[in-house]
């Protein structure tokens, strides 16, 4: 067996059909709801996601994996290289104001010798300090590191101009556009720069690539520029279903890990959670055994009276017990978070994915200086990538499922700050058809982590 390997793509060589086709139902998946559609009712298509062509095609990022599975039966292939391998050569990455924790020279190490995979940090684990060191050792290279949301863009070049004291970097989003050889640049506004980058970049960063495994332009973004030999993504929480991990490892290569969140937190690089589920009563009295997810998740979740009283009881307590506390409430919906809105007064602020980055910074700036206790409430915009680390009470009201939703939400509030030593977190243990599921879920990801948990 022969294996041809390219930059995006490499593909198999073997005399042997039924190894391949067992390799192709190896790298098979069933895609969900697949039974639904047309093409699986007539019959002309199995249902599955194949990873592996018929002609023994796939994404370079797989190579390890594939080599992993046939090592397992003593077939070790013959690897060939379509283009020779470039060393580009390194510049100090030594950032002058920061000193590296050993697990994040690791990752920048491993990063820099395997150029390609996604690196697991937890959140608040420095991730955007990994990713300037890895910038500073290809200073005078082109590249382009991607974003799904034009905050974390911004944050990210504020972080690398202003705090790194680093030049010749550009952004390109909606609200703007500055060339540099090393440009950050949103997945929707990726066509500004395939003039400049597409064709000469060597090296493509991925920031909270879990969010770029599923989309279509999203995936397609990661999946090109045939020149980058260094592909790193960064995030907290890869995938965990089979296709959106396959895919992400497709186009980037494998997943590295060297610390978790329970390891980070006992040696004192991260807050301490106290993680309380209230164990909310079932009042639907068999009424929701009729409804769909939506109207449950409406009539028990959002227009619960007696649950968002729960969370405005919850408020006053921490308020009436602490003199600057930082309340942060995430709602999956924006009805939610209205209705929060008005149950808790005129202190609050409520982000939306409609307010522009002057509003959003206008708020989370309240946020955090406002002398007294402040309260924060926001949808998924403030669920990822947002460096709030004054948090000192976390209140999950949503209903969700979501291992990624519920990990990444949680690692807001587990960020050091000087004014904590442990961070408050409230969920629900609901009761309702869907919901009871959905919050025995989120329980198992909370111990899975390494958390303990009280039930109030």
């Amino acid at each position: 067996m022969k294996i041809i390997i390219g930059t995006l793509k490499s593909k198999i060589e073997t005399d042997n059909p039924k190894l391949l086709e067992a390799l192709r139902k190896l790298y098979s998946f069933k895609v969900p709801g697949s039974e639904f559609t047309n093409q699986y009712k007539r019959k002309h298509w199995d249902g599955n996601q194949c990873f592996i062509s018929r002609g023994g095609e796939f994404r370079t990022g797989l190579l390890p994996r594939i080599l992993e599975d046939l090592q397992k039966i003593n077939c070790i292939p013959e690897l060939v290289y379509t283009e020779p391998s470039k060393e580009i050569n390194l510049h100090n990455r030594q950032i002058e104001g920061f000193d590296l924790y050993s697990f994040q020279e690791e990752l920048v190490e491993i990063a820099i010798k395997e150029k390609r995979g996604i690196i697991k940090a937890p959140t608040g684990a420095g991730k955007t300090l990994i990713m300037a060191s890895i910038i500073k050792a290809f200073q005078h290279k082109k590249i382009v590191v991607l974003f799904n949301a034009k905050q974390l863009l911004k944050q990210t070049y504020q972080f690398l101009t202003e705090a790194c004291d680093m030049d010749n970097i550009g952004f390109c989003c909606g609200e703007g556009f500055i060339y540099g050889d090393i440009m950050l640049c949103t997945v929707q506004s990726i066509e500004k720069i395939l003039d400049t980058h597409l064709e000469f970049a060597q090296i493509l960063l991925i920031d909270e690539c879990h969010e770029f495994s599923k989309g279509k332009l999203t995936l397609a973004a990661i999946q090109a520029f045939p020149k980058a030999l260094y592909r790193i993504g960064f995030t907290a929480t890869p995938p965990t279903e089979d296709i959106p991990l396959h895919a992400l490892e497709g186009a980037l290569g494998p997943v590295w890990e060297v610390t978790t969140t329970s390891e980070l937190i006992e040696e004192g690089k991260l807050t301490e959670p106290i993680i309380q589920l209230i164990d909310r009563p079932y009042t639907a009295s068999g009424a929701d055994e009729f409804f769909s997810y939506s109207e449950v998740y409406d009539n028990y979740i959002v227009h619960n009276h007696e649950r968002n009283s729960i969370i405005q009881n919850i408020v006053e307590e921490i308020q009436n017990t602490n003199e600057r506390a930082r309340i942060l409430i995430l709602t999956k919906s924006l009805d939610h978070g209205r209705t929060l809105e008005a149950l808790l007064g005129d202190e609050c602020k409520f982000l939306e994915g409609a307010n522009s980055l002057g509003e959003r910074y206008q708020n989370i700036s309240y946020f955090r200086k406002h002398e007294g206790n402040s309260i924060l409430i926001g949808t998924k915009i403030l669920q990822t990538g947002i460096n709030i680390e004054e948090i000192t009470h976390f209140i999950n009201a949503r209903g969700m499922k979501s291992e990624i939703a519920t990990i990444q939400a949680l690692g807001r509030a587990l960020r050091r700050h000087d004014s904590k030593d442990k961070v408050y977190i409230y969920d629900f243990l609901d009761k309702e058809k869907y919901l009871k599921e959905h919050s025995n879920a989120r329980k198992k990801y909370y111990k899975k982590e390494g958390h303990e948990i009280q039930i109030i």
